[in-house]
This record gives structure tokens, C-alpha cells and sequence, in this order.
């Protein structure tokens, strides 16, 4: 399995960090648009594994974008092209929060079931605009085909979900213990 966490200046790190840990034995990689060093919304410094242009998006199983405040990359042709190339090939494409707005933004979530952004639908938002054409929903996490979107306060369950679509939790049970366990939910 490969999975992909794409990095850009202002992405909330906190959002993806146990999603990270989920996959860190899975083909973990972290790809950025630039060879640079990328500051998250949390300040702190971090360097992509590979630069976007080197990879096949015919060898990444999941795709990961963190949300933050990714707006000036939303007519990035580049980035689009290569998310494009993904849903072509039926890959995995995750986004939490802004990263939603990201997707939203780029026309890919059009006619799609979706959340991102608590505040998606609050109209003196700019990103507003972005979810006019898809079906934004009010649930944590959202799947609609091979896309994965949630709100941002929704990590743990963002994180417990792409594990579970990408097989890490085979049975309804280790889904529901990994939320027990992360959220601190003690049993009887």
C-alpha cells in the first residue's frame, strides 16, 4: 500500500497527525508541490518526502489532504491534474476540512456527497461558493464512492475511517474499539 500526505505552507497539522500514525507502516509518504521546506498552520517545519511532479499517481493507493488554509492552490493546474489523474484511476482521495474546500474549490466534489468546513455552508465565507454544486452534508466524515471528506474537528474519526477503507480495521469491532481508544471512551 502507498499512501500520500501532501504538505502546503499553512496546513493544519493537527488535523492528519493520527492519520499518520495509522499508516506510518503502510508506504507512508509525504509530497509536497515544491523541493522546500513547508511551514503547517502550527509553525512547524517540515520537508515532503518527493515533489508531486516525481510521482505516479498510478502508485498511490490513498491520498491525503490536510486542511488549513490551502485557497491559493485552488487554481493550481498541477495539483488539480494530478488529483484528476487519481480519481481517473479509482485511487482513494481523503481531505479534511479546508482540504474539502480544496476539492470543492477545484470542481472536483461537484454532484458528490461531501462535508468539510464546519462553517462550509456559511455564506460570508469566500470557500462558500466552493460547495454550490455538491452535496454538503452535516456528518463528521463523508464517504462518497473512492472520496473521503470530514470537518476538521473530526480527525480521530477521519483517521479510524480511512483505516477502515483501507483495510487496517477488517472488522466493525476494531473500527469502533480504535474510536473507544482515541476518544478515551471507557466500556462498562
Amino acid at each position: 500500500m502507498k499512501v500520500a500526505l501532501f504538505y502546503y505552507d499553512g496546513f493544519s497539522e493537527f488535523e492528519i497527525v493520527l492519520t499518520a500514525l495509522f499508516f506510518k507502516d503502510q508506504g507512508l509518504i509525504s509530497v509536497a508541490l515544491e523541493d522546500r521546506e513547508y511551514r503547517s498552520e502550527e509553525s512547524q517545519r517540515f520537508i515532503a518526502d518527493k515533489v508531486l511532479s516525481e510521482i505516479d499517481p498510478g502508485s498511490i493507493d490513498l491520498f491525503i489532504i490536510p486542511g488549513g488554509s490551502p485557497d491559493k492552490l485552488v487554481n493550481h493546474l498541477g495539483l488539480k491534474s494530478f488529483i484528476q489523474e487519481l480519481i481517473k484511476e479509482n485511487k482513494k482521495i481523503a481531505a479534511i476540512c479546508g482540504g474539502a474546500s480544496l476539492l470543492a474549490g477545484m470542481g472536483l466534489l461537484k454532484g458528490k456527497k461531501c462535508t468539510g468546513m464546519s462553517s462550509g455552508r456559511d455564506s460570508s465565507r469566500p470557500s462558500f461558493q466552493y460547495y454550490s454544486e455538491s452535496i454538503f452534508l452535516d456528518d463528521e466524515v463523508v464517504v462518497d464512492g473512492n472520496l473521503i471528506t470530514a470537518q476538521g474537528q473530526a480527525y480521530v474519526e477521519f483517521a479510524v475511517e480511512l483505516a477502515r477503507q483501507m483495510g487496517l480495521c477488517e472488522k466493525e469491532e476494531e473500527y469502533t474499539d480504535a474510536l473507544k481508544w482515541f476518544k478515551n471512551i471507557r466500556g462498562d
